[in-house]
């Protein structure tokens, strides 16, 4: 006679990042799509998981995720209704963590609104998910998914990102150029004029596609998909081409290149600038010359030689 199933609850709506102190009206996608990860740990479980409409289109369709709902008070009244085995709040925002205060279950993990201190507090074995999310960037030993699956008490074991638009797509090109950056850290751009370098060095052996699709998410994917290897900044594109299985090579400077090192599929070049600030996790540089610019075109014309073979 097999078990019933458990019911998990998993609150991630991309408002807060996990290296990102506030809170943001502009939803990360990149990070919804990173907290994926945990759903190995439930694939034999009934997945409930709150999000942003925003991150509805990323989410759908989803193998591990049976029922997706978008937050708001009727979603709750929902939730209310029936106890959940595990509870897991993944986002650091004061009126989610003490609306979830009304929704019953056996084990809860992640961020809480606590009544005595009126402020946002973390289960015991998040502390170090807490800390990275507020504290000195720069202290952070492990990455994004280490910190994620001490989060609910687990170690991460190589687990990957999962995604549901994984649709066959024929190869077109060798190399994709992500090049875009969002509104929010125009400091992750690297220099158009080394992306043109770039191109004039791969393009006398391989085939060279540039960023399409990205207003569209379904058309973006496909796109991604169609590339054997993607070379971005630190965003969306680099999420995407993990979870589809692409080697991604990833171009650090402002944000810390620890959060994706040694996950399946991306390898990571950070900036050669011996910067005090960095990680800074500022939307501008007062210099002239910042770090995305110590990043020469011919060294990651070799990671991506190296990579395609």
């Amino acid at each position: 006679m097999s078990l019933p199933l458990r019911r998990i609850l998993i609150i991630k709506t991309g408002y807060s990042e996990f290296l990102d102190r506030g809170i943001s009206t502009t939803v990360s996608l990149g990070d919804v799509l990173i907290c994926t990860s945990l759903l190995h740990l439930y694939k034999n479980d009934h997945v409930t998981w709150v999000t942003s409409n925003q991150s509805k289109e990323l989410l759908s369709n989803n193998p591990y995720i049976h029922e997706l709902v978008i937050f708001g008070s009727k979603a709750l009244t929902h939730l209310e209704a029936e106890p959940f085995d595990i509870l897991i709040n993944l986002e650091k925002d004061i009126g989610i963590s003490a609306a979830l205060s009304r929704i019953k279950a056996k084990k809860c993990f992640g961020f809480y609104y606590s009544d005595k201190t009126h402020n946002i507090e973390t289960r015991k074995r998040s502390t170090r998910y807490l800390l990275a999310g507020q504290e000195n960037h720069r202290d952070i030993e492990q990455n994004a998914l280490e910190i994620l699956y001490e989060t609910v008490g687990k170690k991460w074991q190589g687990q990957g990102l999962v995604i549901g638009h994984a649709q066959k797509t024929k190869i077109k090109f060798d190399f994709g150029f992500n090049y875009s950056v969002g509104s929010k850290w125009p400091t992750k751009a690297w220099s158009m004029d080394y992306w043109k370098e770039l191109e004039r060095i791969l393009k006398l052996k391989y085939s060279v596609s540039w960023q399409k699709g990205h207003s569209h998410l379904g058309a973006y994917v496909r796109w991604i998909n169609s590339c054997r290897v993607i070379v971005t900044s630190d965003s969306l594109g680099q999420a995407i081409g993990s979870a589809l299985g692409k080697k991604v090579i990833t171009l650090y400077g402002p944000t810390n290149s620890q959060r994706m090192q040694n996950v399946p599929g991306v390898d990571v070049l950070p900036s050669t600038l011996k910067c005090p600030h960095m990680p800074c996790y500022l939307p501008f540089c007062k210099f002239d010359k910042f770090c995305m610019d110590y990043i020469s075109p011919e060294k990651v014309a070799n990671l991506c030689v190296q990579a395609i073979k």
